[in-house]
Parts: structure tokens; sequence; C-alpha cells
């Protein structure tokens, strides 16, 4: 069994597509898996979704999949078993659902991946085939028991959503309507993004992964700037920001504020759940009661900005700016005429 062939291999893309990687992705079966914390944040899965449409492929809803369960796993409240048992499920849904499977979330890609490399272990593969046989399946009104297993060599493949991004960047850069107006950028790409290597399988792909916000930025005219706290944790830390809420957001406070110090006018991001940390406002409200300063950088995700650069429809970005009002500033500065 192979446990690591499950992330999509982006340089064979580029290899044998070398004129246009996007149609490698023509034909395919695709789904978008659903991240808990999309929620908040409506743009970043139908902007994603509209930008597929575009590019004329058919996309569709993971169907059938539950929370990657990240969050509980990290927080010691689930065995690896279970937490393999869960990600094994999903993988289970999706690979008969689709070809590719798309990320918005760093901690959903980073958990089916981690869950199948927990698998390696004997015993952590044994006990997470035993859960698996426990769950029952509905199938027009009737429940089937064990009809899960663990996948010997699942079709499917799973990208995070900047990296396709980032791949097929020159179709991306063909939708835009409008540009960043030199807009100065800060990025944020996470620890899940930056100390992921189970989908890298060279030195030189895990260390070229780290620049690619910064590309997109400058393709679609803004100005990256660098900022001390690049690389620093956006302050979630798994169960910190409840044992130590305090001494979480002080790095969440170091983050916003080295990147205001550097004159950037937004932070970019790759992931919906640093993007809950880094803008949520009582936590904004906290910094400013415990730290005494009131920071007012805006926030966004990648698909959230890809959207607005490519205006939107106007109910929809109507609706983005009225019930997000972290993103007023930014959508005001790229769509003034």
């Amino acid at each position: 069994m192979d446990f690591n062939n499950l992330a999509l291999d982006l340089r064979e893309i580029e290899k044998e597509n070398p004129e246009n990687p996007l149609d490698y992705f023509k034909e395919k079966k695709l789904c978008l898996f659903n991240a808990c914390l999309e929620k908040y944040f409506p743009g970043v899965r139908w902007g994603f979704q509209d930008l597929l449409e575009e590019l004329q492929l058919e996309s569709s809803t993971c169907v059938n999949q539950s929370c990657c369960s990240g969050t509980f796993f990290q927080r010691n409240l689930i065995t690896r078993a279970q937490f393999s048992a869960i990600n094994e499920r999903n993988l289970s849904e999706m690979n008969q659902q689709a070809d590719i499977a798309f990320f918005s979330c760093n901690g959903c890609y980073n958990s089916l991946l981690r869950g199948r490399d927990f698998l390696k272990n004997p015993e952590v593969r044994g006990k997470t085939q035993d859960i698996l046989n426990s769950i029952s399946k509905e199938v027009e009104g009737e429940r089937y028991p064990g009809i899960y297993n663990i996948l010997e060599n699942p079709k499917l493949k799973l990208v995070h959503d900047l990296d396709f991004l980032y791949l097929i960047r020159n179709d991306v850069l063909n939708t835009l309507k409008f540009d960043l107006r030199n807009l100065k950028v800060a990025v944020h790409y996470g620890c899940h993004y930056l100390n992921q290597s189970r989908d890298k399988k060279t030195l030189d792909s895990y260390l070229g992964s780290k620049n690619k916000l910064e590309g997109l930025i400058e393709l679609f005219g803004g100005i990256p700037v660098d900022y001390q706290e690049r690389e620093s944790c956006c302050g979630w830390g798994a169960s910190q920001l409840l044992i130590n809420p305090r001494e979480a957001l002080k790095v969440t406070y170091n983050k916003l504020k080295s990147a205001e110090n550097v004159g950037a006018d937004f932070l970019l991001m790759p992931c919906p759940t640093c993007l809950y940390t880094l803008s949520k406002p009582e936590y904004r409200n906290n910094i400013e009661k415990w730290f005494g300063e009131k920071l007012e950088i805006p926030t966004i995700h990648l698909n959230e900005l890809i959207s607005i650069l490519r205006g939107c429809e106007e109910e929809r970005c109507i609706s983005l700016t009225q019930k997000t009002p972290r993103l007023e500033e930014i959508f005001e500065i790229i769509t003034q005429q």
C-alpha cells in the first residue's frame, strides 16, 4: 500500500502539460471539501466555484463528508486511530465521487494526509479498520455496517487551492477585471502549509512552495512586502486559544502589528482557520484591551481576493462586503475606476 500517494503531483502535471496545465483538469471529476470555518467566509467557497465555472471546469461540493477532525486531534480529544478512521471514511466517500478534491483550508488538507501517515503503524491501522467496521451507512433507507475499508489504492488525488491557483496562474490572470493597483500586501501562509512535507517529494519542491502567494501578488499587480513575523503562527495553536488566550493572542498581535509596521495594506492568506483567528472582532477587541493597541489591518483569503479582482457578480459582491466589513476597504480600493 502506498500511503503517501494522495497528493496531486503538480510537477508531473507541469511536465505533461507545459503549455497549459489547466488541460489536465478538463473532463476530470472535481469536488470541493467542506472546511468547517468556511461557513464564516462564504466567499471562500463560491469565489472558488465561480472561478472553476468560468474556466469551464465542472465541480461539486464533496458529499457525505464530515469534519476532518483536525482540531479534535490537536486538542487530544481523539486517538490516532479515531482520527485516521474519520478521514479514511471521508476519503472513501470522496473516492466514489471525484478524481480530484480541492481544499481551501490548510488544516483539512493536512488532516487527510496525516491520517493516512498514521496507518503506517500496524497497531493504528488495525484499530482504524476496527472502527471503520463499526460504522454503518444508510442506503435507500436501509443501514449497512462494515461498508468502509482502508483504501489500498484510491484513485482520488488531493490538492490545496493555493497550489492549484498558482499552477494555473496565467489562466486566472485572464479572468481578472481589476488589478491590485500597486497595493502593498503581506502574506500569511500558516503553520500547516509552511511545515507541510507530506505532499512534497523533493527538498526543492518543499522549499519552492513558500513563495507562491508573493508570485500571485506580483502577477495581479500588487507589491509583496516582507515583515518580521511572516512565518509565525496566526495564534490559533489548537488548544492554546482556550487554555492560554492572552498568550495565544499575543502571537496574533505580534503578527498583525508586524504587518502594519511595514505599511501593508492588507494581509493575504490561503486558510479560513487562520483568517478566523486574525480577523475575528472578539480577538481584535481583546488585543486592544490586553495590549493597548487597536489594529486595523484588513485580512482576506486568497479565494475572496480573486473573486473581487474578477469583478464578482454585483449582488454577491455587495453581500460579501456588507456581511464582511473587513473587506470593504480592500474592495473599494481595488474596484475604484
